[in-house]
């Protein structure tokens, strides 16, 4: 399912479950009920879709990444920079396999897959080390990041050789700070040319451990809908998350570079 299409559904099952909240507590003849049914169901609806196309907004509700709402925004490939979240689309070979099991969804990229959201971790001239203890950019070793035999079925995932790798211009490293993302420990350099957009936070809940959390995807219906009635508010919270999450995962010190 597609970003508007998943964010449509869960405003109309907001706005349903609100409109029959409203007429049980309410004391209404027949006519006033389908009324405040019509009205309760279009609104939110209509303001959800308003904020997904007009804003270029994307939600993310996995634990790979802070669930909330993110502004997808235009990035030349000149301006990728280590520590940025951007939407990317994964390469031909990982497409493939994770469309097949279902890692991906469906959406714009080549291989008929959505872009996903990763942190750019390393970018031309750094080194890369994948070992089985996880994986080091600049000898730094990232949280999370040891290659898993299997996925969650049992399934064998890709083994990336585990050498030392240095980055040209046209690569970059893609990381999530989680166990069990899908990304650059797996399928190694991705491409410059593939970032589709900057990621940039608008409201995120960092506590929320991804789509098994069903407050996370109330949250993001009704942030949508704020911010598509209030968007200079939510600019001025966004810029509040570009500076407190926009920060690629460290272990101690020496990722503060990034």
């Amino acid at each position: 399912m597609s970003q508007s299409a998943f964010l449509l559904s869960i405003a109309f099952a907001f706005s349903v479950a609100i409109t029959a909240l409203i007429a049980s507590l309410a004391n209404l003849n027949g006519r006033t009920t389908r009324a405040l049914v019509l009205a309760a169901t279009t609104v939110p609806i209509a303001a959800s879709g308003f904020a997904v196309l007009e804003n270029n907004l994307r939600v993310n509700l996995t634990p790979s990444m802070p669930v909330g709402i993110y502004q997808l925004e235009p990035l030349p490939t000149s301006r990728i920079e280590r520590g940025m979240f951007v939407a990317v689309c994964a390469p031909p070979d990982a497409a493939e396999l994770g469309r097949r099991r279902g890692y991906l969804s469906r959406g714009r990229c080549p291989h008929d897959t959505e872009p996903l959201l990763k942190a750019v971790v390393g970018v031309a001239s750094d080194g890369i080390q994948v070992s089985a203890q996880g994986v080091a950019v600049n000898g730094c070793l990232l949280p999370d990041s040891q290659p898993l035999l299997v996925d969650r079925a049992g399934r064998t995932l890709p083994s990336w050789p585990r050498l030392h790798y240095r980055l040209n211009r046209a690569q970059i490293w893609l990381y999530a700070d989680n166990a069990r993302s899908w990304d650059s420990r797996y399928w190694g350099p991705g491409r410059a040319a593939d970032v589709v957009a900057d990621a940039v936070p608008v409201l995120v809940v960092p506590g929320f451990a991804g789509v098994s959390n069903i407050k996370s995807a109330l949250c993001a219906c009704f942030v949508a809908f704020f911010y598509s009635i209030m968007p200079q508010y939510a600019s001025q919270d966004r810029c509040r998350s570009r500076s407190s999450l926009r920060q690629a995962p460290s272990t101690g010190d020496c990722l503060h570079a990034f």
